[in-house]
């Protein structure tokens, strides 16, 4: 799927976020069947949220939202807030085969209608005047800075 430039890093993390869902997933099937997997399996997961996820949703919160919001978009905001939420929840809990399988479906949902629905509406907003302030928004080094705090928060969480 073709993207707007200044959105294909958070595209990027989505695929992340997707592989991390299918592994999740596994995790959670297999359950009380290897008790190690899972624990392993919860650790990957609240390591991932940190490193990725949460300042995925920050950038997302920050930049994307409102400007969803200020064009009337109130449902897609409300689900995206709904969503990260949610998956902060998620996180808190204890592990389990339960949780892990919530997390795991949770995910995969947002990182599908986000690629399906938000970030399509989000780009529809983009009108000439807006890409050129996404574009002043990199210049200011705003954008740019999000984007490469997500990168480098990935990177840490590689060597970890």
């Amino acid at each position: 799927m073709k993207r707007h430039p200044d959105l294909r890093p958070l595209s990027e993390d989505h695929h992340t976020a997707l592989v991390l869902a299918r592994r999740t997933r596994r995790a959670a099937e297999r359950g009380g069947d290897d008790a190690g997997a899972l624990d392993a399996q919860w650790r990957d997961v609240v390591r991932a949220f940190a490193a990725e996820l949460e300042p995925h949703f920050a950038t997302e919160e920050r930049w994307m939202l409102p400007r969803l919001e200020e064009s009337g978009e109130t449902r897609l905001v409300e689900r995206t807030r709904a969503d990260h939420a949610r998956l902060r929840e998620l996180v808190r809990d204890a592990a389990s085969a339960p949780v892990l399988a919530e997390f795991a479906a949770l995910l995969e949902r947002h990182v599908r209608f986000e690629e399906r629905e938000l970030f399509v509406r989000f780009e529809a907003l983009l009108t000439e005047y807006e890409d050129a302030s996404m574009r002043g928004l990199c210049r200011e080094g705003a954008w740019e800075a999000a984007i490469g705090a997500l990168r480098s928060a990935r990177r840490n969480a590689q060597r970890d």
